[in-house]
């Protein structure tokens, strides 16, 4: 899959989870919930394993990539676990950053931050001419 290269030393999204691939070496069980994020989990992150990507698919489920991610360290706490989120969705569930402390659950938090409800923006461009409600 092609991508633009960011300019001035920026990274572009694409970039950051094919950099996760690398220092993982492509060992990691990944969790995201929806938004842009989850496709760019879906498609550069490669997965060489059965049961390495979790996510709810298609269901449209904001805030789950953490809970997911906590279930399967402790499913599984010799693999590493990391959560591909972004801003929305883990405000969704932040408060259960305070369980992984209080139950020693360590999974890692990839927050991809792009200032905006990036898949609800993406869809009102689309099909509302740049009319944007509900996007901060």
């Amino acid at each position: 899959l092609r991508y633009e290269a960011a300019e001035h030393g920026e990274m572009k999204p694409q970039q950051v989870v094919e950099m996760l691939y690398k220092v993982t070496d492509g060992k990691a069980i990944v969790t995201s919930d929806v938004g842009q994020h989850q496709m760019f989990g879906a498609l550069y992150y490669k997965y060489d394993e059965p049961r390495q990507w979790i996510n709810s698919g298609g269901l449209g489920t904001m805030g789950v990539g953490l809970p997911y991610a906590m279930a399967c360290k402790l499913a599984f706490p010799e693999k590493q676990v990391v959560c591909i989120t972004g801003e929305a969705s883990i405000q969704m569930c932040i408060q259960e950053l305070s369980t992984c402390t209080q139950y020693g659950i360590a999974v890692k938090i990839l927050c991809l931050n792009n200032r905006s409800l990036g898949m609800v923006k993406q869809w009102q461009d689309m099909n509302y001419e740049g009319r944007h409600s509900s996007s901060y």
